[in-house]
């Protein structure tokens, strides 16, 4: 993916995841002006191609390239105070929010839609969102039953009935079951099994010991006794069931295999029998875990055994009523942002302010918008029916072909891998298929109990609607047509296993990709992000599946040692970047989004020269070269900058670099950068030489 996803699809392993110098108008689309086309302009928002007030001229391109063409931007749009980070990423998803909620607003006034349609089910949900005053009236009401069921909880068998209960869209559990593509045989959906439960960020944030990480841990404590409080406890019982929650979840998080390991798929595709699986965790039974949950399956792949036999005698070394309180705190947190609002103030002050550094909560428009998020493919259908332009669509389409052309004559020159390899490099690029704007079928809701009166029932509902959902999956062929984004997603993704690039509707808007633009920064900008997806298909990760999207070795193994050698320099590369004071970049955590972000633009840059092939020479456009332009489209997509809560929750937890290093790092690497942008040899931090000399992947 170009940029982190959020999503509350149960297979969360298939798919991957982008000082003011002048104040002119900024770049605009090439050619002749013709009365229909500014017709068409008039009834659209039309958006510079390239705001050059976005540029600081007192840093030279080939010094840094992201605050040359940054700094301006940066300058005029400080980062909201409901905001951790703040770019051109976010102006997009604030555009598209706008749209969505005059949709939502539009469907939620109307108490008489039929039952089941996709009007029906989001006014209905968004309503229920923005009824303030039912949700103070209904305070723990829905929730309360469930924390009753916990306290009845008197024996380890019956802990783990509660567990299958909570595993329907009510709350995680210390594992975590899916169903979704088997990856040694991928058209067919198999039953899954992996770590889970934590309620912090990541397991690190339970181990490190730097004064920090130690303030975190203290606050969280802090924050969890506080939310007690606030549901009736007293201060002392409050505090002492934190101290448990904590003790069991750093347990858990002692035993997990880290975000590093765990991006090597082979590292967590450990297919078992079922009554192998079962006998991972003779305290927990497998069997009476899947019977309460309609499950039936002869085998399981397995994420992380050993996170699984260390949890069974986690769960023999805890007494049962840690694990309950345990499981309450589950319950309570995940309920917490639909509760009334003063467990949504406290929820937001740790999560939202202390780990990621926003200083006021988003307004309840917004936060109830995520939620209508769970209707991804209905919002979508809605979203696309009103806003999308097919025009767009064919555009994409083709430059997805210009990019797969590209990437077949770069793959054909490379010089570290032998023909073997490249045979079925190629083989595997030819078998990509891709999705644009939206599904070609719609998904059918109309059996999903969504009422205008409990907005906490209706996020129950939908939690256990699309899980029940998910678990049907099993043991039946792989529908190809699935998407994990609703269209109006501004995101893109690869997916391994079916071998597929799917960019929604919402990305497909500037600064992305802008009708109004020349070529030359649409190959930089949405190039570049179709490019990044397709070499998410050979990186670290995605070049270990076939072209049929099976776990397979195509590699020989004098080329995948040359492959690795290359991945090692990158990770060295990007361990050097400081984002701030002693916090820097996990180059093994960020290394598949590196190499993509390298492909990606690379691609992009030579997509754009080939269709300039047979025509005549683009002249300048203020100042700047066709060549500069594309890169100029890839950095304006990565203006961004974010609060230091947000940037050291970032190297910690999320794949993607941050901003920055999705510019220079990239860019560094390219001789077309160098020559674009007419750097020096010696003397330009934007160009690599001696030891540190470009590094070449795709």
């Amino acid at each position: 993916m170009i940029n982190k996803m959020s999503s509350s699809l149960k297979n969360k392993n298939v798919v991957r995841s982008l000082t003011v110098a002048t104040a002119i108008a900024g770049l605009t689309a090439c050619g002749g002006s013709h009365e229909s086309k500014d017709m068409e302009k008039e009834k659209r928002n039309v958006v510079p191609a390239f705001d050059v007030a976005s540029l600081d001229t007192t840093i030279a391109p080939c010094e840094n390239f992201f605050h040359f063409s940054s700094n301006g931007w940066i300058a005029e749009n400080p980062i909201p105070e409901s905001e951790p980070r703040w770019g051109r990423f976010n102006e997009l998803i604030e555009a598209n929010n706008e749209k969505i909620k005059g949709i939502l607003e539009e469907f939620s006034d109307k108490e008489n839609l039929k039952k089941g349609t996709d009007e029906q089910l989001i006014g209905d949900l968004y309503h229920s969102g923005m009824d303030s005053t039912t949700i103070e009236n209904n305070g723990l009401k829905v929730v309360e039953p469930i924390f009753e069921k916990i306290a009845a909880v008197d024996s380890r068998e019956a802990y783990v009935d509660l567990m299958a209960e909570l595993d329907m869209g009510i709350a995680s559990n210390p594992f975590g079951m899916y169903v979704g593509p088997d990856s040694k045989n991928s058209t067919v959906n198999a039953l899954h099994l992996s770590q889970s439960g934590l309620s912090l960020p990541d397991k690190d944030y339970y181990l490190k010991d730097d004064s920090a990480s130690v303030l975190i841990q203290q606050q969280y404590q802090q924050h969890i006794a506080k939310m007690f409080v606030l549901k009736g406890d007293d201060e002392a019982t409050a505090q002492a069931k934190a101290e448990t929650i904590y003790n069991v979840e750093k347990a858990m998080a002692g035993n997990m295999m880290s975000r590093v390991e765990r991006r090597n798929p082979e590292n967590t595709y450990n297919k078992m029998s079922f009554a192998d699986a079962d006998a991972l965790m003779p305290n927990i039974s497998l069997v009476q875990y899947t019977q309460l949950s309609g499950v039936k399956a002869d085998s399981v792949i397995v994420g992380q055994p050993d996170y699984l036999r260390a949890l069974d005698q986690l769960f023999a070394q805890f007494p049962l009523e840690d694990w309950k309180t345990y499981s309450s705190w589950k319950v309570f947190t995940s309920a917490a942002g639909y509760l009334p609002t003063a467990f949504v103030e406290e929820n937001f002050d740790f999560y939202g302010r202390t780990l990621g550094g926003s200083k006021e909560m988003k307004p309840r428009w917004k936060r109830v918008l995520g939620t209508t998020n769970g209707l991804s493919e209905q919002l979508g259908h809605l979203f696309v029916d009103k806003y999308f332009s097919e025009d767009s669509k064919k555009a994409v389409e083709s430059m997805v072909e210009d990019l797969r052309s590209a990437y077949r004559e770069r793959i054909k020159q490379l010089n570290w891998m032998g023909d073997a390899t490249k045979q079925k490099a190629m083989e595997k690029l030819d078998a990509f298929t891709y999705k644009i704007g939206y599904p070609n079928k719609w998904k059918d809701y109309s059996d999903l109990e969504i009422v205008r009166d409990s907005y906490l029932q209706n996020v129950y509902n939908l939690g256990a609607y699309k899980t029940k959902e998910n678990y049907a999956k099993l043991g039946k062929p792989v529908d190809k047509d699935d998407w994990f984004m609703g269209a109006h997603i501004v995101n893109a993704y690869y997916n391994p296993q079916n071998n597929e690039v799917v960019f929604p509707a919402g990305i497909l808007q500037p600064p992305f990709y802008n009708p109004d633009a020349d070529d030359a920064i649409n190959y930089g900008a949405i190039g570049g992000v179709i490019g990044h997806e397709f070499t998410h298909g050979f990186d670290d990760q995605g070049s270990k599946y076939g072209p049929d999207g099976n776990l397979e070795q195509w590699w020989t193994a004098d080329d995948r040692a040359r492959f690795d050698t290359l991945a090692n320099r990158l990770i060295r590369q990007y361990d050097a970047y400081e984002p701030i004071e002693g916090v820097h970049v996990n180059g093994s955590l960020t290394i598949g989004e590196n190499i993509a972000d390298l492909g990606g633009l690379t691609l992009g840059y030579y997509a754009y020269l080939k269709s300039r092939e047979g025509k005549d020479p683009v002249e300048p456009i203020d100042g700047f070269t066709d060549k500069q332009r594309v890169f100029l489209g890839w950095a304006q997509v990565w203006q961004m900058h974010a609060t230091d809560s947000y940037t050291r929750k970032q190297v910690m937890t999320d794949p993607h670099s941050p901003a920055e290093f999705r510019v220079v790092g990239p860019m560094s690497n390219m001789p077309e950068f160098k020559e674009a942008w007419g750097c020096d040899n010696t003397g330009s931090a934007m160009v690599k030489s001696g030891e540190e000399e470009q590094i070449i992947i795709w």
